[in-house]
């Protein structure tokens, strides 16, 4: 089964990760926000809907951009200046193929 290709450069945002004297090419990928939560997923059970804070993001990205291989002080950094921290992080096969990265992201303070 052939599996399409996500154009992360169609809709997402230009966006590079830098992680001490290392940074990766500038690169597209998709930075949403996650606004709710409905259910707890690893538990299955119901939570009180609202806001899972706007300082979090879902970030979806190339399958090359191995995010889960950099350390704990590894910055993703957008064209428009925001700055996030990484935390979950897991690459994404269909057919034993990779297709994508997704992480949860967190807005770092102004100033960090």
């Amino acid at each position: 089964m052939k599996y399409p290709k996500i154009d992360f450069k169609k809709y997402g945002e230009s966006v590079y990760v830098s992680d001490g004297s290392w940074s990766s090419e500038v690169y597209y990928a998709y930075i949403e926000p996650l606004r709710y939560k409905s259910r707890m997923y690893m538990v299955d059970d119901l939570t009180q809907l609202g806001y899972y804070g706007e300082d979090y993001c879902l970030y979806i990205g190339p399958p090359d951009i191995l995010l889960e291989k950099l350390t704990l002080n590894a910055v993703l950094n957008t064209a428009s200046g925001k700055k996030y921290n990484i935390y979950k992080t897991e690459q994404i096969c269909a057919g034993g193929k990779p297709v994508y990265v997704w992480a949860i992201i967190r807005l770092m303070p102004a100033g960090d």
